[in-house]
């Protein structure tokens, strides 16, 4: 299936390190790591940098600058400069960096020019791979000596990068030792499709029915728990042609199903391996038997959009019998008989998520869907519509 993006998060890891890579299928967010690096690169001066909508961009790049000693300016658009740095902030300042945030939260994030020190232990609170990547972009560029602990294992396309890249990295549980003081081998890396973008089709073949198989699929443990929760519904996943290139593992993938779908309940623990494709488990729950409940999900808040309230407000726009319970951390969903409103219009606030996780829904209804934005698709699949178009219609 052409037209699916390479991952966005190994790509704008490799845009960072300067790493090689096929960039014919990339998301805007991509576009924007990549623009803010070379401006980087090619800057001898104080550089203001634009990440657009790329929160990883951001935080990564952030990280990056601050191990370089340099200084410089990131900003984002409206819905970036919302979302959440002294999570960032914070850990590089401990560890030296000088760095100023609006209103001590968000972006534009004002970089000092500053040394950080050698060696540098951190424990990781927030099951984030965005943070934890920060930091260790931080020991790339410095040349420094870090030690981090996880308290929930999260995505770790960072380290495999570094191991493919020769770097001196090492992990014992949930502690990741990594000497930057020996320099990275430049390599070209071959990225596999997106799975979270993969996840949508994954999701309206099961809703419709219709069977397509998608070749060279990012099948990363890290990041598939999606298709654990697909089997718990009762859904049949198949994976073939599973190799490792790249130091990531991927595979071709087909979803089907015979029986009803079926709920679920989603804890703690679960949520960081599948945080992206929670607003489609919803969409999946409202046509399952059974109630679903998703907890420990928190982070959901600190998104493109709130989206625990936003995606709980679109399901009963969607189908008004539905009960729903929202909580800080999660909600529960117990479906009820579909009474779709005539006019079926989805708020998205921007998010590309929410907008493709409704239009999904869509396709179970055969119904047209009116969003009050559609292009923030383009922030990480920017042939969405299209091959929604040649495969189910």
């Amino acid at each position: 299936m052409r037209g699916i993006p390479i991952d966005k998060s190994i790509a704008q890891r490799c845009a960072i390190l300067g790493l090689d890579f096929d960039g014919k299928e990339i998301s805007e967010d991509v576009k924007h790591t990549m623009e803010a690096a070379n401006a980087l690169k090619s800057s001898r001066e104080d550089v203001e940098l634009d990440l657009g909508n790329s929160g990883t961009g951001m935080r990564l790049l952030t990280g990056y600058i601050v191990g370089l000693g340099e200084a410089a300016i990131l900003l984002g658009d409206t819905s970036l400069s919302k979302r959440p740095m002294k999570r960032i902030a914070d850990p590089l300042s401990e560890w030296g960096a000088k760095i100023e945030l609006t209103n001590n939260k968000f972006a534009p994030i004002k970089i000092n020019r500053s040394e950080l020190k050698p060696k540098f232990k951190y424990h990781l609170e927030i099951a984030s791979a965005q943070i934890k990547s920060c930091l260790l972009m931080a020991a790339v560029s410095s040349g420094s000596q870090i030690e981090i602990e996880e308290h929930l294992i999260s995505r770790d396309h960072t380290e495999r990068l570094l191991e493919e890249c020769d770097g001196l990295i090492k992990k014992e549980g949930k502690k990741i030792f990594f000497d930057g003081r020996k320099k990275l081998t430049k390599k070209k890396i071959d990225i596999p499709k997106d799975f979270s973008c993969v996840a949508y089709f994954l999701a309206a073949d099961i809703l419709t029915g219709r069977i397509n198989e998608i070749k060279n699929v990012g099948v990363n443990k890290t990041r598939t728990a999606f298709l654990d929760i697909l089997k718990e519904m009762g859904a049949k996943i198949e994976q073939k042609n599973l190799r490792i290139i790249s130091n990531e593992p991927r595979a071709d993938l087909k979803a089907s199903i015979a029986g009803p779908l079926k709920g679920v309940t989603i804890l703690g623990d679960m949520v960081p391996n599948l945080i992206d494709e929670i607003p489609l488990i919803a969409i999946l729950a409202m046509f399952a038997q059974g109630k679903t409940v998703v907890r420990g999900a928190k982070e959901l808040r600190y998104k493109e959009s709130d989206r625990i309230s936003l995606l709980l407000s679109n399901l009963k726009k969607f189908n008004p019998n539905i009960e729903l319970r929202e909580f800080e951390d999660g909600f529960e969903i117990n479906p009820k008989e579909h009474n779709m409103n005539k006019d079926l219009s989805i708020t998205t606030n921007g998010d590309h998520r929410m907008l493709m996780s409704f239009a999904i829904a869509g396709l179970r209804i055969n119904k047209a869907i009116n969003f009050d934005d559609t292009s923030c698709v383009d922030t990480s699949f920017p042939k969405f519509f299209n091959l929604i178009e040649k495969c189910y219609q």
